[in-house]
């Protein structure tokens, strides 16, 4: 499923679920590795669910959404207002959301400065939808639901705001206080009470990788201005796993990598992070691209001219290195049909961790050295110019 991403610029994941009948309020705290990024409070009842939520990425930004619901359980209206905190009275917005859902579409308005961006996307009645901005109180919504059941998994229809297509979100039971909760794209270890609620989440698989605390309590207004505080002394945090282009010319040929470069943060990488035995992106957001102006053979394997993207298979016992004709999709969309070739990669040490991702191509006689580094790994492929 692929994100909606330039009218939507300061959302990622949202989601709509039916309410629980009680109102339900919490407090949740977001890390990235050892980095808080976000903190959010809200209030759950049958008819509305209402989010307050600060975020430090890519500045910091206060997001108000909110999400009324009819008697059906189906939501009626979504809105999303996204506002700088100490903005003047008065001031505009940074961005407005509004969604309109009937029997089996969404009409949606998005509004950034003076541009209005209009659309209609077929959505299913009773189906989820989910941006990134807030997606944890959505999920619980799917976990306390689970709760009351004596089912073991409720999986329901649901797919990222704004997308022509629709995946699946799934509550599974583990034991009495742990479930996982698991979207298209990610997977998370989630620990509940007796009713559901969530008290932490881990990532397993997935995009996003952040953890979430429930707290008990959360000065909402303290921790934000905490967070501009570090804004003005450290600057802002950015774009968490900014995207850069490498450029090299080797033996007469022009080669360019394209990718995202996420951070350590203090995370466990390979094996963590970066889960053995399954195909990575070999970056972060959408996939890794190659480009060659000239015919270049990795082993013997021949690429033409052109533009490719670059996957690998990370394992304990060594790594591999894939070059795929597809181009321009989403990270987690590799197409295992269109790969050409996989070759053997030299893995070593570094002395020094790398705290952001980083792809370097070194120029070697007739040909050069593709270095992928990140933590104390450096994976590596030979390649040759072809005359």
């Amino acid at each position: 499923m692929r994100f909606i991403r330039p009218a939507l610029a300061l959302l990622s994941t949202l989601a709509f679920a039916a309410p629980a009948a009680a109102d339900v309020s919490g407090n949740f705290v977001v890390k990235l590795g050892q980095d808080t990024t976000s903190f959010e409070h809200y209030t759950r009842s049958a008819t509305r669910l209402d989010i307050q939520q600060v975020g430090r990425a890519p500045r910091v930004f206060q997001r108000h959404l909110a999400y009324d619901y009819g008697k059906d359980g189906a939501v009626t209206h979504f809105s999303l207002t996204v506002t700088a905190p100490g903005a003047a009275a008065g001031a505009a917005p940074v961005q407005q959301i509004d969604a309109v859902f009937t029997a089996d579409s969404m009409r949606m308005e998005s509004k950034r400065d003076t541009t209005v961006q209009r659309s209609t996307f077929a959505v299913p009645a009773g189906a989820l939808v989910w941006t990134g901005a807030s997606p944890w109180s959505v999920y619980e919504g799917q976990t306390m639901k689970l709760a009351k059941q004596k089912g073991d998994s409720l999986t329901s229809v649901g797919g990222y705001l704004g997308s022509a297509t629709l995946g699946s979100i799934t509550a599974r039971r583990l034991g009495r206080d742990s479930m996982v909760v698991q979207t298209t794209n990610d997977l998370y270890h989630v620990r509940v009470d007796g009713d559901g609620r969530i008290l932490s989440m881990v990532p397993i698989i997935g995009t996003a990788k952040f953890s979430v605390q429930r707290v008990d309590k959360l000065d909402l207004a303290g921790m934000t201005a905490g967070f501009v505080a570090r804004e003005q002394q450290a600057g802002a945090m950015g774009v968490l796993s900014p995207r850069d282009t490498v450029r090299a010319g080797v033996a007469g040929a022009q080669v360019s990598v394209d990718y995202s470069r996420p951070g350590k943060r203090g995370r466990s990488i390979f094996g963590g992070v970066v889960p053995w035995n399954v195909v990575w992106r070999t970056g972060a957001n959408a996939a890794t691209q190659f480009h060659t102006d000239k015919a270049l053979q990795f082993g013997s394997n021949d690429v033409p001219a052109g533009t490719y993207t670059l996957w690998t298979l990370p394992a304990p016992g060594g790594w591999k290195f894939i070059v795929n004709s597809d181009t321009g999709e989403w990270g987690t969309e590799h197409k295992p049909e269109k790969d050409m070739f996989s070759v053997d990669m030299n893995v070593t040490s570094l002395p020094q961790p790398v705290e952001r991702f980083t792809i370097s191509v070194e120029s070697l006689g007739q040909g050069g050295l593709l270095h992928l580094d990140w933590d104390t790994t450096r994976a590596s492929v030979p390649f040759t110019v072809k005359p």
